[in-house]
């Protein structure tokens, strides 16, 4: 049986205001800080903390569906992995 390891370490997700905006505030794996908003797609760096308001940590499953929407969505990452046998 092929054990399956990620490298990623835990992360967390933030409800946030961004100028007024609504959405969530997450570091991703390239170490920048982006502010997402789900309704519209709006992915955006965080390069100034300026009209920013976190305000308290999304639970997992959301942050898990946060994560995925902000690389493309669920579908995209479920069919972009790779699924070949690992050979060892």
């Amino acid at each position: 049986m092929a054990t399956v390891t990620t490298s990623h370490a835990p992360r967390k997700v933030f409800f946030a205001q961004l100028d007024g905006l609504s959405g969530a505030l997450a570091k991703l794996d390239d170490g920048r800080v982006y502010f997402f908003h789900p309704e519209s797609g709006d992915l955006r760096e965080v390069t100034s903390y300026k009209g920013l308001m976190a305000l308290g940590e999304v639970g997992l499953a959301q942050t898990q569906y946060i994560l995925d929407e902000m690389h493309g969505g669920y579908a995209k990452q479920a069919c972009s992995r790779d699924c070949a046998p690992q050979v060892r």
